[in-house]
């Protein structure tokens, strides 16, 4: 790689890089005018794509307003959809369509049978001998699926007592109507016995947020009739109506109480190889030794149906129709590798505020090595998801850190959440989204945005060049995660990191060792194991970690056996010697011992500093940084170049000392934030480099790449302060002497928008064609600087500086254009507009509407935890150095 294609990787980064952002139409209320207006402004904004969502209504139909909530699946839907999907196509913009309206998936097609299953266990404690029977009508609501009865010692139910009582549960009519449940008489020996069966609720779960005509019942996530039906039925009208949609998005699987299926028992017994339901009590109580085993048993038939019946055909049917698919896997009980891969795009997501260097295991490490170990290219993020309490109060700065802290965890594109359509007749501030950063055309600072579009463009454009680098995969102890939960539904992602613990797994990072996870496919049928490493696409894991892994599927036990007979690093802390599932459980345990112990890993005494200690003793660092607590890396090859992303996630400059395991040669640095080459010089073995605050840095070693010694700028040896300003904001004119922040300023307490700061000033004889530094003391969220009516350039990240080009002798202007955040203004009032009990238009009662305004549109948060004004403008001395 030779300087002239850096230079072009920065400054002309593939179109197809562009981030994109969630696109919210409430009740699908929207017209072909505001769609064009909105999508120019992202267009603008440097915005490559939308993702629709189509969810709740927040106004009711009002001809005279002009609000219109147009049908979910109706003749105008389809149309104002085709007319979208053109309109990005006319601006070169991705075009990616939700599947159903919000999330998940499911809707008014769905039936009883195909929807979403919830098993809630009873139990009855009995003492026999007696003969017993129970009316059950009006008692629980629901279908019986599975029931037994077993002798209970010592609160443990003997699994050779136990008796399928299933076909007792009979149903009680009334009036010839089917109205209840009873229990028809059974003999109970003596003794302590407990009956349990499991109850099939009739209250489905049901899409969560939907739009007008949308609402229903969600799908069941482990049935093919089911998936089959959603997407024939409801995806295949869009896809066959809509000509130009690149993906079919599925948002995080948030099925609450989706622990059965209508297959998974005759599932179960073809893929285990033997009858659940004997054994139904160990999914909720304590059957002895084999209570872990019929757990995994459990977790591992779901895990393969929902993949089978849900994820894959998701895929396939997008390929039938000329589209990809985009997924977030994190909320799933599935194998959650395989699930993200399912997908042609995996996502991961950003929840809360996450503008620290930190592994996020839950949403981003796990998808990121999905895309590693199956080939995949690009990975994005759900980005800026309830990034600050309260809301509004976000900055772009604090933007960058949270896209930087998701680019260190592996991904390498941008989704923003979001984008909330807000036409002019909506009001002054439009719709913004409840659990979002509101990122459009209403914000004071949105003609600034575009920094941070172009930065998210140059740095995933980066991240897309060649292929990741990593040494190190930390094997997924599913199996145990499996083995220890009860009958639920298992947000698998969450529980892995609980298991392997979030501190345990960020020091491994911040050690210098990136690590992908890996999960058993991986190692048995993806990966190639040779020359002490296992190959996964274009990655040698040269060293396996067992973290809180106790069990292992056999054939797993074989390969990491072969892995470290080829001269493989594998290191644990503790021996895994259980194997998996309940047929021949006693015989696989055995195997797994006798594998283990001809493997002969590396045992630790703990995961903490003696993990740590075996890695550094068996593997050198990729990258070993002077400041792992504030900087993070990412490392990329392509062929014999090596790319190094890192990122100061610190308020602080750094000098920071990085030693390259793999660097060789003079390497060259680029700051991926202004796109300037910059000084990188030998420190003993290592090299050294200045990183300001929040600044991110290319490092780029190529045997191609010419030696190029830079000099670090001469230091400025004279200045002078900069007063006599006067701020022009919301029609007034205020002189000042210095800047100052206008919150503080009678009567703009709770101002929100943009404010410019003006003065004049003489450039010195000894300064003439000279450039000059501005540097500003304090800013609230992004300005634009112009001198004589010509902009130089935007302040929004530190430090608060800026070139000015040189200029000649006489008066200057010198404007600095502030722009706020919205805080100060919607911390005002919480209140919401309040709709009458009847209405004219649909959904014609007040109630409905005022409950999504009360839940998803009111700042009642704003107005309880806002206590006082934010900063806003600037502030402080302005001065020009030279």
């Amino acid at each position: 790689m030779t300087l002239e294609q850096v230079k072009t990787l920065l400054c002309s980064p593939a179109e197809d890089a562009r981030g994109m952002t969630r696109w919210w139409w409430y009740g699908c209320c929207v017209e072909e005018v505001e769609i064009c207006r909105e999508l120019d402004y992202m267009k603008e904004a440097g915005i490559g794509g939308v993702e629709l969502q189509i969810l709740y209504p927040v106004t009711p139909d009002d001809e005279e307003k002009g609000f219109y909530n147009i049908p979910y699946g109706s003749p105008r839907f389809y149309e104002i959809l085709a007319f979208t999907a053109n309109a990005c196509a006319e601006r070169g913009m991705a075009f990616d369509f939700t599947a159903g309206s919000c999330w998940p998936y499911g809707g008014p097609t769905v039936q009883l049978e195909d929807a979403q299953q919830e098993a809630l266990p009873y139990q009855l404690d009995v003492h026999g001998p007696q003969t017993f029977s129970c009316d059950f009508t009006t008692r629980f609501a629901g279908e019986v699926c599975a029931a037994v009865m077993g002798k209970m010692e010592h609160c443990v139910m003997q699994a050779d007592t136990v008796t399928d009582i299933t076909d007792k549960f009979q149903i009680k009519e009334l009036f010839g109507w089917p109205w209840g449940t009873e229990l028809a008489e059974i003999d109970i020996p003596e003794g302590d016995w407990k009956l349990v069966f499991f109850v099939i609720s009739q209250h489905r779960n049901r899409v969560g947020k939907p739009s007008r005509d949308a609402e229903g019942m969600v799908i069941d996530h482990c049935s093919r009739r089911a998936a089959d039906r959603f997407f024939g039925e409801v995806v295949k009208p869009v896809l066959e109506r809509v000509p130009g949609i690149r993906s079919i998005f599925c948002d995080s699987i948030e099925v609450e109480g989706h622990n059965w299926s209508g297959v998974l028992l005759d599932e179960f017994r073809r893929r285990r190889g033997y009858d659940l339901t004997p054994y139904i009590y160990a999914l909720w109580g304590d059957m002895g030794e084999m209570t872990p085993h019929v757990r995994y048993d459990y977790f591992k038939t779901m895990s393969e149906l929902t993949i089978e019946n849900f994820f894959d055909p998701l895929t396939a049917f997008a390929h039938e129709h000329g589209c990809t698919s985009r997924i977030q896997a994190h909320g799933t009980w599935g194998d959650i590798l395989r699930v993200y891969a399912a997908a042609d795009i995996p996502e991961g997501e950003t929840f809360g505020d996450h503008r620290t260097l930190e592994v996020n295991t839950i949403h981003r490490r796990l998808a990121a090595s999905a895309a590693h170990i199956y080939g995949k290219s690009i990975v994005t993020n759900e980005t800026f998801t309830w990034l600050k309490r309260p809301r509004f109060t976000e900055t772009l700065e604090e933007m960058k850190a949270a896209v930087d802290a998701v680019f260190l965890d592996g991904m390498n594109g941008i989704v923003n959440h979001g984008y909330a359509y807000s036409p002019e007749k909506a009001g002054k501030r439009g719709w913004p989204f409840y659990a979002s950063t509101h990122i459009n055309h209403t914000v004071p600072w949105w003609h600034l945005y575009r920094n941070l579009g172009e930065y998210i463009h140059r740095a995933s454009a980066i991240l897309r060049t060649g292929h990741p680098v990593s040494e190190v995969a930390v094997y997924l102890p599913q199996a145990d995660v499996y083995a220890d939960n009860m009958l639920s539904e298992l947000h698998l992602a969450m529980r892995l990191e609980e298991h392997l613990g979030r501190a345990e797994m960020d020091a491994i990072q911040k050690a210098g060792y990136w690590f992908d996870y890996i999960n058993d496919e991986a190692l048995c049928d993806l990966g190639d194991i040779r020359d002490g490493a296992l190959y996964l696409a274009q990655n040698a894991y040269r060293v396996i970690l067992l973290v809180g892994c106790t069990r292992l599927p056999v054939q797993t036990a074989e390969k990491l056996r072969d892995f470290a007979a080829c001269g493989g690093i594998l290191i644990c802390d503790g021996v895994p010697d259980e194997g998996c599932g309940l047929v021949g459980h006693r015989e696989n345990a055995a195997r797994v011992r006798a594998l283990m112990a001809e493997a002969a890993p590396i045992t630790v005494s703990d995961r903490k500093a003696a993990l740590i200690a075996a890695l550094r003793a068996h593997l050198i660092p990729d990258v070993t940084l002077s400041a792992p607590d504030a900087v993070g890396y990412v490392h990329r090859a392509d062929e014999a170049d090596h790319l190094y992303f890192l990122s100061n996630l610190s308020n602080d400059a750094r000098d920071v000392t990085a030693v390259f395991k793999y660097g060789t040669g003079s390497p060259a640095a680029w700051s991926v934030n202004t796109t300037a080459q910059i000084p990188i010089a030998a420190d003993g073995g290592g090299y050294q480099f200045r990183m300001e605050a929040h600044e991110s840095v290319l490092v780029v070693f190529s045997p191609q790449m010419e030696a190029e010694v830079l000099c670090s700028d001469p230091v400025p040896q004279r200045n002078f302060s900069l007063t006599g300003w006067i701020l022009d904001i919301d029609g007034r004119q205020i002189p000042m002497e210095t800047p100052t922040a206008w919150e503080t300023l009678p009567g703009l307490a709770h101002y929100a928008g943009t404010g410019t700061y003006r003065t004049e000033f003489c450039v010195p004889e000894d300064g003439i064609g000279i450039p000059m530094r501005l540097e500003i003391g304090g800013l609230s969220v992004a300005a634009r600087v112009s001198v004589d009516g010509s902009t130089v350039g935007d302040l929004w990240t530190h430090p608060l500086c800026l070139m000015l080009p040189p200029l000649s002798a006489g008066i200057h202007t010198l404007c600095i254009e502030a722009a706020s955040t919205l805080i100060n203004e919607m911390m005002v009032d919480g209140s919401y507009e309040v709709c009458p009990d009847v209405l004219d238009g649909w959904p014609y009662y007040g109630a409905v509407i005022n409950s999504h305004r009360r839940a998803r549109l009111n700042c009642m948060r704003e107005f309880r935890e806002q206590k006082a004004p934010v900063p806003s403008g600037i502030w402080g001395d302005v001065i020009l150095r030279y």
